[in-house]
């Protein structure tokens, strides 16, 4: 299937099949193809944590409810996996270090790439899987043993999908997006 393709019939899961489970070789497959991707400096500022044992997973649905009961994943209970994306910290050229005083510049960039790269070898896989911004931090670090100041940036759901209907994704035109040369530029 051409690059393209994949990414116009890729979606979100939001409804899993908690019947199939994914097996442990197929989440190392997508933890290699996460552990493959670019990062600036080479630093590699992540550790990922796979979530799969019914305790773990008890825990991680907990610890992706917020304070005041809010979640972004409702539909956790369903999920066959999880994947959390922690921050390291980032070890990067003297030269960058200098310019922008900070370490970790590059770094929620870099766990995004290797989250969708991920998100492609699942689907690759036949899997389905969506990403949850919401956690609460300390309990991150409880549950999980994450150093205090190792940030859980992102947590990945993995399965099966429920539904595999493709979806006509709403996208903004090419043409807002998109300028040659400078910010208002013509396609």
């Amino acid at each position: 299937m051409d690059f393209l393709e994949i990414m116009r019939s890729r979606k979100s899961c939001r409804a899993y099949d908690p019947s199939k489970k994914v097996s442990r070789e197929d989440l190392l497959k997508i933890v290699e193809a996460g552990r493959l991707s670019p990062s600036g400096c080479n630093s590699q500022p992540w550790k990922f944590i796979v979530v799969d044992s019914p305790e773990a997973k008890a825990k991680l649905c907990d610890a992706i409810v917020v304070g005041n009961g809010v979640t972004g994943a409702p539909w956790r209970d369903q999920v066959s996996a999880f994947i959390i994306f922690v921050e390291q910290h980032a070890k990067v050229m003297q030269s960058v270090l200098n310019h922008y005083k900070d370490s970790q510049r590059f770094a929620q960039g870099d766990i995004g790439a290797a989250c969708m790269n991920m998100c492609h070898e699942a689907y690759s896989l036949g899997l389905a899987t969506c990403m949850i911004g919401m956690n609460d931090q300390a309990k991150m670090e409880e549950y999980f043993g994450i150093p205090h100041g190792c940030e859980a940036r992102l947590v990945l759901a993995v399965g099966y999908a429920l539904d595999n209907t493709p979806v006509n994704k709403v996208r903004k035109p090419l043409s807002e997006v998109c300028s040659f040369n400078s910010f208002t530029g013509e396609l």
